[in-house]
């Protein structure tokens, strides 16, 4: 081996991985004098330059002792993961200082309102302050969870957390702003929206479109075969019983229920009460309204007492519910059985059943509004003309509104209702229709 060679120190591995020379002389030898020659694997090139007996350092010198690009790209990646946890903490921590910040506001316009309510109010003020102290707690102990997660790195947690805290925030200001909202309004417990009793009512009225659709669009008939006294009273609950039968059966048998309902359910002082009760309870109303100046105090009267009626009603007035219910279904199928070729079944009388519930329960919520609520139904009488009202009737022919302009309605198959006075009870020259009567106009 040439001095050469011995001077000439191979540094790592095989195949293409990188070398690094050691210190060597100024030699100029032909590597191709090496009994190994250039092809050798494991040889690192010779230097290019060397000084006072060192060599400079190589390109792979200067790449083996920079940095790792992997090490250095990890240490970026986990900066910028850092700096973006960083920035959506402030952005959560903003977002959870302007939600506070509205609770606040929302709180101070609570207290303002609850100064406002009645005695009647109590348990509900003390509910939402109960909300508001277990709201407190609950972003007292958020905040603290945050702060340990910050102190522990767990800032991806700590956001998933905010969030939810967020959510939460967001769920109770709804809640306080419709509460609010409604205690300025009225209050009195049981007060319902104008727009949420008109739905009720067009409901109900639906329910008894399908429930003579499914149970009575076959059947015949016959108002020639009844007895005198089922004929008396067909004749005051839908006077022009002869002429729908013959030309709108669907309908004639609408307005038969619908009478029911409103002689027996909505023209109820309040559905449960026996009739004696009742008449008690109109004659300290009587009574107090001699007493009092004004509406107002009446109706707010008439409202709390019945509001007290209504939470007890499924409980103490359910027989009398009850006892109401059957009667109806009895006087109904009692007409249909004398003039129609169809019996009365199970499915039929559930069907009705149902429909008493849903007519009991609005009646008693109309009943304990503070404004006044009549169901009204108008009647038609032979020989006597009723022109088509568009402010409280809508028709079921079909025609256009337009064109009914002084036509005479010859069938009203469900009723509607009017509203007279305020959310007080008073100023009762304000009156409102809720819900228009459904009518069947007269063709031309």
């Amino acid at each position: 081996m040439t001095p050469s060679e011995k001077r000439r120190v191979p540094v790592g591995g095989s195949g293409n991985s990188p070398s690094r020379t050691g210190r060597t002389s100024t030699s100029n030898s032909n590597p191709s004098s090496s009994p190994r020659g250039p092809a050798a694997a494991g040889l690192a090139p010779p230097p290019r330059a060397a000084l006072s007996g060192t060599s400079s350092p190589t390109p792979d010198d200067r790449r083996n002792r920079a940095p790792s690009p992997s090490s250095a790209s990890a240490s970026d990646a986990s900066t910028v993961a850092a700096a973006i946890g960083a920035a959506v903490l402030r952005e959560k921590d903003t977002r959870i200082a302007e939600l506070e910040r509205e609770l606040l506001i929302m709180e101070r316009e609570f207290t303002r309102e609850l100064d406002k309510l009645s005695k009647a109010e109590s348990e509900r003020s003390t509910f939402w302050q109960a909300k508001y102290a277990a709201l407190s707690e609950a972003a007292g102990q958020a905040e603290r969870e945050l702060a340990r997660m910050r102190e522990e790195g767990g800032w991806e947690e700590a956001v998933r957390a905010r969030d939810e805290e967020i959510r939460d925030l967001r769920r109770q200001i709804h809640g306080l702003k419709e509460w609010v909202s409604t205690s300025t309004r009225s209050d009195g417990r049981g007060q319902v929206a104008d727009e949420e009793l008109g739905y009720m009512m067009k409901r109900l009225g639906n329910e008894l479109q399908n429930w003579v659709l499914v149970n009575l669009r076959r059947v015949r008939i016959d108002v020639g075969r009844v007895d005198e006294a089922t004929g008396a009273e067909l004749g005051r609950l839908v006077p022009m019983f002869e002429e729908l039968a013959v030309s709108s059966k669907v309908y004639l048998l609408q307005s038969l229920v619908s009478r029911v309902l409103v002689e027996l359910v909505f023209d109820a002082y309040f559905v449960g009460l026996s009739g004696e009760q009742a008449r008690q309870l109109t004659q300290v109303e009587t009574f107090l309204a001699s007493f009092a100046s004004s509406p107002e105090p009446i109706n707010q009267w008439r409202s709390q007492t019945l509001t007290i009626l209504k939470g007890e009603a499924n409980q103490r007035l359910q027989e009398e519910t009850s006892h109401i219910t059957d009667t109806i279904i009895q006087r109904v199928n009692h007409i249909l059985d004398a003039i129609t070729d169809t019996k009365p079944t199970d499915a039929r009388d559930q069907g009705l059943r149902a429909l008493v519930a849903s007519a009991v329960e609005l009646s008693r919520l109309l009943v304990v509004q503070k404004a006044i609520f009549k169901v009204a139904m108008p009647e038609i009488l032979p020989h006597q003309q009723t022109i088509f009202d568009p402010a409280t009737m809508e028709d079921m022919g079909g025609e256009d509104e337009e064109g009914l302009d002084e036509r005479e309605i010859c069938c009203v198959a469900f009723p509607g209702i009017i509203k007279r006075g305020d959310e007080s009870g008073g100023h009762l020259q304000y009156r409102n229709v809720i819900a228009k009567a459904r009518v069947l106009c007269s063709p031309e």
